[in-house]
Parts: C-alpha cells; sequence; structure tokens
C-alpha cells in the first residue's frame, strides 16, 4: 500500500501502480488483475479492498481520501500503519513465546507431581505413621488440585468474556465506546486511538475545502466504522440544536481531554484543520512509546510469575523431604 502511495506521489495511476507491482510480486497476480477489473468497472478503491477483507481502519481512510483526494499521501499513511500493526502483532508473540513453553512445561511437571511423585510421597508418610506440618499439607493440596484451580480460572475468564460480549452487543457503538473507555490501561490507548483517527481525517478533509456540514454527512454515508457514523450523526443533531461543534464533542467521554482543547483552540484562531493534523501526529508519538513501554514492563512480570510457580513446585517436593529428614 505504501508502495502504491509512493507511486502515486510520482505521477503514476492507481490502476498502473497495481499493474506494475503486479509485475513485481507474481504471488499477487491473480488479487491484483481482479482488484483491476473492479477499478475499470469503476468500484471505488476502498470498495475493492473492503471486499477482500482488507483492514477496516485503512479502508474507511481510503474513502475519506476518494473525497478529499489526498489519496497518495494517505496511502502512505495507512500502508505505515500497517506495517506498524503488524510489527506491534510481532513482538507480542515474542514476548510470549518463551513464557508460554515455560508455563506448558509447568503444566507438565504438575500433572507429573500429581499422579507419580505425591502418590508416593502420600504411601511412604502413611508407612512412616508421618503427619506434615501445615505448610507441607497446604503445598501438597495445592499440587493435587492445580488441575482444578486453573480450569476453575480459565472458566471465569471465559464466562466474564462471554457476559461482556452479550452486553456489549446489545449497545450501540457509542454506548460501548463509552464503557471501553472506562477500562482501566484499555481507555488510555483507546481514547488515543479514535482521536487520531478522527483527527486526521477531519484534518485532511477541512484542508481540502469541505465544511463540518459536508464533512458530517460523509462520516454518516460511510459503513466500515459504526462508531465513526454515529459519531457524526450526534454532533449534526448538537449542531442543529445550537451547540458549537467542540462542545458537541466534549459530551463524549471516550474521547481525550486533549482533542477537545485543540478543537476548541482551533475554532478561534481559524487554523483547526493544521492544529487537528499535527495533533494526530502526537497521538500515534505517544500511543508508540506507551506500547514499547508495556512491552518492557510485560515481560519481566511474567517470568517473576512463572518462576514463582516454579519455586512453589520445587518447594512441594523438596520440604515434605526434609521434614521427613528431620523427623528421623
Amino acid at each position: 500500500m505504501s508502495r502504491i502511495g509512493e507511486m502515486l506521489e510520482n505521477g503514476f495511476t492507481l490502476a498502473e501502480a497495481i499493474d506494475f507491482l503486479d509485475h513485481l510480486d507474481s504471488t499477487a497476480s491473480l488479487h491484483s488483475q481482479e482488484m483491476l477489473k473492479d477499478l475499470q468497472n469503476g468500484i471505488p478503491f476502498y470498495e475493492v479492498l473492503s471486499q477482500r477483507n482488507f483492514d477496516k481502519k485503512a479502508c474507511t481512510q481510503l474513502y475519506f481520501a476518494d473525497k478529499h483526494g489526498n489519496l497518495s499521501n494517505v496511502l502512505v499513511e495507512a500502508g505505515g500503519y500497517l506495517i506498524k500493526k503488524h510489527q506491534d502483532r510481532l513482538t507480542f508473540l515474542k514476548l510470549l513465546q518463551y513464557p508460554v513453553i515455560l508455563i506448558f512445561l509447568l503444566i507438565f511437571v504438575l500433572l507429573l507431581l500429581k499422579n507419580f511423585l505425591l502418590p508416593q510421597f502420600e504411601i511412604l508418610y502413611s508407612s512412616m505413621n508421618y503427619r506434615p506440618t501445615k505448610i507441607v499439607s497446604i503445598f501438597i493440596y495445592l499440587m493435587n488440585n492445580a488441575q482444578f484451580f486453573i480450569g476453575c480460572i480459565l472458566s471465569l475468564f471465559i464466562i466474564f468474556s462471554l457476559l461482556i460480549y452479550f452486553a456489549l452487543s446489545k449497545k450501540t457503538s457509542i454506548q460501548k465506546a463509552t464503557l471501553i473507555s472506562k477500562i482501566p490501561i484499555v481507555r488510555f490507548y483507546y481514547k488515543l486511538f479514535t482521536c487520531q483517527f478522527l483527527a486526521r481525517e477531519w484534518s485532511y478533509l477541512l484542508q481540502g475545502g469541505f465544511s463540518i456540514i459536508e464533512i458530517l454527512e460523509m462520516m454518516r454515508s460511510q459503513g466500515f466504522r459504526p462508531l465513526i457514523r454515529e459519531i457524526a450523526e450526534k454532533i449534526r443533531i448538537d449542531l442543529t440544536t445550537g451547540l458549537s461543534f467542540s462542545h458537541s464533542l466534549s459530551d463524549m467521554a471516550f474521547l481525550d481531554q486533549q482533542f477537545i482543547t485543540v478543537t476548541i483552540h482551533g475554532e478561534k484562531n481559524g487554523r483547526l484543520d493544521h492544529e487537528l493534523l499535527f495533533y494526530s501526529k502526537y497521538c500515534l508519538l505517544r500511543m508508540e512509546e506507551n506500547i514499547q513501554k508495556i512491552f518492557r514492563i510485560l515481560q519481566p512480570i511474567m517470568f517473576i510469575f512463572i518462576g514463582c510457580m516454579i519455586i512453589a513446585v520445587y518447594l512441594s517436593i523438596l520440604l515434605p523431604m526434609f521434614e521427613m529428614i528431620d523427623s528421623i
């Protein structure tokens, strides 16, 4: 996508860019030819990608680019967004890879303990008329019932996730966004993600000469992101009742307060389009910095947790042995 944007900036048409890239990547030849046929039949580029289950955010960006005409720049940005999204996914999977292997090994050791080692200890205790201390009894109980506890935790997690899913499915997109924006940690990224998207698209459309009313109508007519459509509808209704654009935004709890402040400031000095663009770049920078910070914090926490579990397994083996030696 970024390459297509760069080629458009250098004078290629969209069809020429896709046809050229088709010759570079033979594996995508069939898709490219189908896309070219759709474009020749008058289907918009964003619709062509949407029919092929392309990323919804990228399709929405291209929908608005079709209106304001800044397609090449949007393609480069959308391509960068998709690359960054893929890199973050790979980083997260790499982060989980080693801990997940350790967790499976830990579960395997727990099964061995429960089915082979602990029964031998119990036979030994009964043959020696030995009663383990309270601490050792707790460890043995936990090891014996580890599968049950893990099953309970997983069941509760699944039930909780299903309850949230069914509760959200009955809400409007704005109500869903409001609820998500109240969840600790998640709300920071959700607010920034939403505000960054709105700020950038409004900025491009304003720079393209469209009025606020025209922009809202475009947002209401797109079908890729229901939240954007509902936001546009709410603002349109608020404007008809006499509220200002920034005042309507301030009623939405899922939007960052800085976004409202930037909008108010931009309305006053008449440079709303430029200030929104700078703010969208600022949001991207903040998100990237905080995602990297989370990755740096998450890995040590996971290793500490797994380390504690491994120590608990060792203690469940060694403590009974030490106590029996002391009792002899």
